[in-house]
């Protein structure tokens, strides 16, 4: 049973969920300049889920603000979330936030003082009062798909061409994007963590299964048993970049996480993501996209697919903008995700 604190929480963040804040459009529009924390020692505890991957991507954080040199004493703090205590059921039917909603709650009660997500599971319409702060530089977007290395003469072409080829994913957007561009394969749900959804293909649950690449790299996964090629699919907006969440009002911690920020990341992360709130639907729509900043020519392109019916639309754009442009990235972001849902 909830308790009427947790349940106002809830409420607070329900009503708030109507748009998304990136701390650098803020410094943009207001003219907002932190100077960080002055004096004494500043207390950061961060909020993590306590998988593998989760506790790896949190401490490679934990170590870029360490190397800061700042006065900062780092706490990390780990919080199951729906998605870590639900490993059954598809994540489509576990609604928005699953993977982050839990933290999202503590970071605005106040008990955690930022959030590490990966950031393509951080829903697109969010809480007013918090921001990805920083999104330090991004990881492979890539799809990986996985073999036993004794089927060593299969490919994804060659299993296309077979029956009853079983192909676990968890994710709507690999789903559909297979049925359209190989279709004999056959999909079904895989949930766990990494070292999980290896051990049931080495079992043989599978006999292929999809993951991200820039977990398996983040993790050192060992990939010896397996053959694997990378998926010609778009990634889910966001793939392999790691945000850090706080509240807009924590100005001290804000003006520290603004220091690990890989602009590059931020940029294409934000174009990629305002696609995908345009055209709606969530982290389980079986929407594509990506972004990729030139900086020597200043020329800011986007890339998204969405599945309809059985069909594959596509629409890709550049514009010329500086690498500080928020609203250049965000305007084409809305641009094409609004192409894409007509």
């Amino acid at each position: 049973m909830e308790t009427l604190k947790e349940q106002t929480l809830q409420m607070d963040y329900n009503a708030k969920c109507s748009s998304i804040y990136y701390i650098y459009y803020i410094i943009i529009q207001n003219g907002l300049i932190f100077n960080g924390f002055n004096g004494g020692i500043l207390k950061i505890i961060i909020g993590t889920r306590g998988s593998k991957l989760a506790l790896t991507q949190t401490n490679y954080i934990k170590a870029l603000l360490e190397n800061l040199n700042e006065n900062i004493d780092i706490e990390v703090k780990i919080v199951k979330t729906t998605g870590d205590k639900d490993q059954s059921s598809k994540l489509s039917e576990l609604g928005l936030g699953v993977f982050t909603k839990e933290l999202d709650l503590k970071m605005l009660n106040n008990e955690i003082d930022i959030a590490v997500h990966s950031l393509k599971d951080v829903p697109t319409v969010w809480n007013e009062n918090l921001t990805i702060a920083s999104t330090p530089k991004r990881e492979s977007y890539a799809d990986l798909i996985l073999w036993n290395k004794e089927d060593n003469d299969i490919n994804i072409e060659k299993c296309n061409e077979k029956d009853n080829i079983i192909v676990g994913t968890s994710s709507i957007r690999r789903q559909e994007f297979l049925k359209i561009k190989y279709p004999n394969l056959k999909t079904k749900l895989l949930r766990g963590n990494v070292d999980t959804r290896l051990n049931k293909l080495r079992n043989k649950e599978y006999d292929a299964i999809i993951l991200a690449e820039a977990g398996l790299n983040r993790l050192k996964m060992d990939l010896s048993d397996f053959n694997y090629e990378r998926l010609n699919i778009l990634p889910a907006p966001a793939q392999g970049v790691v945000g850090v969440a706080s509240r807009t009002d924590n100005k001290e911690v804000i003006s520290i996480l603004q220091k690990i920020n890989h602009k590059k990341t931020f940029l294409e992360a934000l174009a990629e993501r305002y696609a995908l709130r345009e055209y709606g639907g969530g982290c389980q729509a079986p929407f594509g996209a990506l972004s990729k900043y030139d900086e020597e020519n200043k020329i800011l392109n986007l890339k998204c697919s969405v599945v309809i019916g059985n069909t594959i639309k596509s629409k890709e754009e550049n514009i010329n903008c500086d690498i500080m442009d928020i609203e250049g990235a965000k305007n084409l972001g809305i641009k094409i995700g609004k192409y894409i849902k007509q």
